[in-house]
């Protein structure tokens, strides 16, 4: 697989059905991210597909169901809640399906239904991912997108609806290792919101669940580099509920570039990787101070294997990860952002398919007194993935959130989730 494209390249590495049919953009299923649905281009192991007889001649059926209870303490609404998403995938290899070489053709449906998580912890950047901003129960078209590669793999071009967050700022996908002893999936499965797309992008990137219509290319210059740049409809920042809707071109729109570089360390080869980008939204939007022209903002991130534990065999083993983000926009709530945190695979020797792993994202707010923000919000969090089989995993999460930046004074807030994730 060419270092460079994850998302891209193994989607089209995969069989269309079967167990090497999860195209996913992490790698292997044995370990997942808390939410496939937001870092996967295309998600599943496809059993449901092969079953009914779908997967065959290109045709690829597959999807997942993801369904939390949510305890909280403190915050502003103690109690539970509850959240539930399902995702279809149908996927269309062109050259097997209809003698088109190259192409991969992608279509999802979603549909979630879920209570105002995060908002009753009082926290801005979320400590669960898989909340939405109302409307809360939302039936959507999520994905409608078409990819090509050219130059023997060296340029992908995707063009359709899709989700910006699976090519930028993905510090989840895994890092291409030359043994496949060493492959794993998502490098954390931890659920909070930062993970998946940075606070300072929020309410501005297409993500999970409001995806958007664009165009992303990829260059693979060399085996360990690769150049991201998109350009998207970018009505998200306008208010617009872009995964619920078509494109609009009424000048908003979202550029993104971004640069990046794989590695193997020491005799052991532990690998690693880094990127960076920027990110320039255009149009008037309506900050709380009144209106501003467009917002732009950098980001970091990275990740590193620190440890194998039996090298040349499996992947078991610790892992960090590392993420930075800025922006001054007026219009962003969070000005500052910065993540870290370790996982470790197999902690078990009896269960070499299990991680646990924690975290911790820190934002500072938007100072603006109008904006009637607290000055920071921290979020610590920890997690145990069980592979119940390589289709269902169960997932205790437990979360901290001592400073909820909602608005000033809201007390700590103390999160716990269950999670089940079912790939079919």
């Amino acid at each position: 697989m060419p270092g460079g494209s994850d998302s891209a390249s193994s989607a089209f590495g995969a069989s269309s059905g079967g167990r090497a049919g999860t195209f996913s953009l992490t790698g292997s299923s044995e370990r997942i991210s808390g939410n496939p649905g937001a870092t996967n281009v295309i998600i599943g192991t496809g059993w449901l597909g092969d079953y009914l007889g779908i997967n065959r001649n290109g045709w690829r059926f597959a999807g997942l169901n993801i369904t939390d209870a949510n305890g909280l303490s403190g915050g502003l609404v103690p109690g539970w809640t509850s959240d539930t998403l399902t995702i279809g995938d149908i996927s269309i290899d062109t050259e097997e399906a209809m003698g088109w070489d190259n192409g991969l053709i992608g279509m999802e449906f979603l549909y979630y239904s879920g209570g105002p998580v995060n908002a009753d912890a009082g926290s801005v950047m979320g400590y669960n991912a898989l909340d939405v901003v109302p409307p809360n129960n939302r039936a959507e078209f999520y994905q409608l997108w078409y990819l090509h590669k050219f130059f023997k793999d060296r340029l992908l071009i995707r063009i359709g609806k899709t989700v910006t967050t699976y090519d930028f700022n993905n510090v989840i996908r895994t890092m291409p290792h030359s043994d496949p002893a060493y492959d794993i999936g998502a490098i954390s499965a931890l659920i909070f919101t930062p993970l998946y797309v940075s606070p300072t992008q929020l309410g501005v990137t297409p993500g999970y669940y409001n995806s958007a219509t664009g165009v992303t290319a990829t260059l693979i210059p060399t085996e360990h580099t690769y150049v991201n740049y998109a350009l998207y409809d970018g009505n998200l920042a306008n208010g617009r509920q872009t995964g619920l809707e078509g494109p609009h071109f009424n000048g908003y729109m979202l550029h993104l570039v971004e640069v990046g570089c794989y590695w193997q360390l020491g005799a052991r080869e532990l690998p690693g990787k880094f990127g960076a980008g920027y990110w320039a939204q255009t149009g008037t939007l309506k900050a709380v101070s009144g209106p501003v022209n467009g917002a732009q903002g950098i980001y970091l991130f990275g990740s590193q294997h620190l440890y194998y534990e039996h090298p040349g065999e499996t992947d078991q083993g610790l892992l960090a990860y590392y993420q930075f983000a800025a922006t001054d926009s007026p219009f962003v709530d969070t000005h500052r952002y910065f993540g870290f945190g370790l996982t470790y695979f197999g902690p078990i020797s009896s269960r070499e398919h299990d991680s646990v792993g924690c975290g911790l994202a820190y934002g500072k707010m938007n100072d603006d007194p109008l904006a009637d923000l607290g000055a920071d919000e921290i979020i610590l969090s920890t997690y145990y993935q069980w592979m119940v089989s390589p289709n269902c995993f169960l997932q205790p999460n437990l979360s901290y959130i001592p400073n909820p930046a909602a608005e000033p004074g809201i007390a700590g807030a103390f999160p716990i989730t269950l999670r089940a994730i079912l790939l079919f």
